[in-house]
């Protein structure tokens, strides 16, 4: 998996929401039916202001490795999330809309639309956006509400990311383009999107 150095960071970006479910209809024009499935995940387009040669070089090299082998990246916040502690999974077989974890700092508030990333066994992180707010307890432990459904059973102990949360996934297209201007920078712009 391909990450870009810490430098890197885009001035732009569009993150989007990808529904797996869908709506069925009926022939005979009844109402309607919305079908939810797991698997729903992000698409996050982005780019970076120009980059110097020396940058923007290695920023394509790793784009182009990416192409091949994936990439991670932290996911941009629109706001800063307040410390949590140490928080990881909390149990076995969890599924569905809601994520046990344990460790946190008691008396955070996780504020609905907050994000967070927990990689799987494998190591591939699984971002997930936050339903509603909840008050952590003296016990560090919670059960966050998530908007959309779980789409790997995370082991016990698996970091929880909510202060830097990560999208990870593929690079968009069977190309890496870059434009150069005639001042010497680099513009690159390209969108990944989660893989499962």
């Amino acid at each position: 998996m391909i990450e870009l150095p810490d430098w890197a960071v885009p001035n732009a970006s569009t993150p989007a929401f990808i529904d797996a479910g869908g709506v069925m209809r009926s022939p005979i024009n009844t109402a309607a039916l919305k079908v939810n499935r797991p698997g729903s995940h992000y698409r996050w387009s982005t780019s970076f202001p120009p980059l110097s040669p020396e940058r923007g070089r290695v920023i394509v090299s790793r784009l182009i490795r990416a192409q091949r082998e994936g990439l991670r990246l932290p996911f941009r916040l629109a706001e800063p999330q307040p410390p949590a502690g140490a928080p990881v999974v909390d149990g076995v077989g969890q599924s569905g809309l809601n994520l046990a974890v344990r460790g946190l700092t008691p008396g955070l508030v996780i504020r609905e639309g907050y994000w967070l990333s927990v990689p799987s066994f494998a190591g591939q992180h699984f971002l997930h956006n936050v339903a509603a707010d909840v008050t952590v307890p003296a016990n560090g432990r919670v059960i966050i509400p998530l908007s959309e459904m779980l789409r790997e059973p995370f082991l016990n102990s698996t970091p929880v990311f909510l202060e830097r949360p990560m999208i990870e996934g593929l690079v968009e297209g069977s190309e890496r383009a870059w434009s150069l201007s005639l001042e010497h920078l680099t513009s690159i712009e390209f969108t990944i999107e989660e893989a499962r």
